[in-house]
């Protein structure tokens, strides 16, 4: 073997081994995230009732399972680009949306309107974040936006703010939040996450709310993100 193909080699299994650690590192960080979120649900639990229905059980194993699929699909995704530093928005929102509607069977209980701008890239920590607040609003929605059972019909929207502002929208057609919510301290462990994930991605969020639905509104800076 020649010299340079000898330092060609090495520099190959070298970046493989970068490769490798960073996405260890990634996923570790992911995991502990998941773990986060299910002791956040955990305390919830324990303030809670002595009792819980097999209903209200079988409600809290399917939202650990969404977040759990919902970062699943990120690293499927990663898996299978071969950039991985950046992942294009509106994409990979169309793509968890169908994965969740899919895995969870909620083809007859949600409908999606999907204004999404193409060409609008975040890192997958970003998209980790937003793809579980997607998840979490979805959810909540499903659960609540109609008591009655109809399926809600839901309205995603991604758009660029500005040169290279980015804005967010999930929208429900549900009967609204309870008079006088206060969305930035109130609500169970759905809106106490979705504000911490807003956080880390130092994004403005704003909960609008009447008998005509909720929406969730999010303005993420331009250093957050690259379009």
């Amino acid at each position: 073997m020649a010299l340079t193909d000898f330092a060609d080699s090495s520099r190959s299994g070298s970046n493989v081994i970068d490769l490798a650690k960073e996405a260890n590192h990634r996923i570790s960080n992911h995991l502990s995230l998941i773990a986060s979120m299910v002791q956040m649900q955990a305390s919830s639990v324990a303030r809670g009732p002595e009792m819980l229905s097999r209903l209200e059980v079988r409600g809290l194993l399917r939202e650990t399972a969404g977040k759990i699929s919902s970062v699943a699909h990120l690293h499927r995704k990663l898996a299978e680009q071969e950039q991985t530093d950046q992942i294009e928005l509106g994409g990979y929102l169309i793509e968890s949306c169908a994965f969740l509607v899919s895995s969870f069977a909620l083809k007859d209980r949600v409908g999606f309107v999907q204004h999404l701008e193409t060409n609008c890239y975040v890192s997958p920590q970003q998209a980790q974040a937003i793809g579980l607040i997607v998840n979490e609003v979805l959810m909540n929605a499903v659960k609540h936006a109609h008591p009655t059972g109809i399926p809600v019909q839901m309205r995603l929207a991604c758009r660029r703010l500005g040169k290279t502002g980015l804005e967010i929208e999930i929208e429900d057609d549900g009967i609204g939040l309870p008079e006088n919510f206060d969305h930035k301290s109130g609500g169970g462990v759905g809106f106490t996450l979705i504000r911490a994930l807003a956080n880390t991605l130092n994004a403005t969020l704003t909960v609008e709310s009447d008998s005509l639905g909720t929406s969730f509104r999010m303005a993420v800076p331009p250093r957050e993100h690259s379009c």
